[in-house]
């Protein structure tokens, strides 16, 4: 029969296991949410770089346009009318590139959403996981207390009786 020193040890060893394991879990999971955090980083400021140079050059593209307008309008109707024409341009391609930011914009979200969604399903596998750990190893500690208690009876009750006897001789 195993002294209960060794199942002790055996016992902090399952323990010890187990929790590395859960801590070795738990940093994979924050590796993955550090690179799935700075992969975003990078993809929105990527977008922005794009967006923004662009945004300033319709800006200044309409400014320059309304220049030529007050100075051209008096003379050539037909000039103001291309250029109104050319601004409508420039408005559906704002719209374009609005409807482009609101897009990134939806698929960043989608993609937190996603990522909080494998958070959590991680993090329940790992309070599954420990449970279970828990579970396993108190269903036998409990187990080995209770024949370690009913062996003390037994032992305690057949020295009581063995040193009952002796004095009646």
């Amino acid at each position: 029969m195993p002294s209960t020193e060794m199942i002790l040890t055996i016992l902090v060893t399952v323990i010890a296991v187990s929790g590395l394991f859960m801590l070795i879990v738990l940093f994979s999971m924050f590796l993955a949410m550090k690179k799935g955090i700075k992969v975003a980083g990078e993809y929105a400021t990527d977008m922005q770089s794009q967006v923004v140079p662009v945004l300033e050059n319709s800006a200044a593209l309409i400014k320059s346009m309304r220049d030529l307008i007050v100075k051209l309008e008096p003379k050539m109707d037909s000039t103001a009318t291309d250029l109104a024409k050319i601004a409508h341009i420039a408005s559906a391609e704002a719209k374009k590139i609005q409807e482009s930011a609101d897009e990134i914009t939806d698929r960043i979200r989608r993609q937190a959403e996603r990522v909080d969604g494998l958070t959590t399903e991680a993090l329940n596998t790992v309070e599954q996981v420990g449970q279970v750990v828990n579970q396993a190893v108190s269903m036998p500690l409990r187990k080995v207390a209770g024949v370690v208690a009913a062996a003390k009876a037994v032992i305690e009750t057949l020295t009581k009786s063995s040193s009952r006897a002796r004095p009646h001789n």
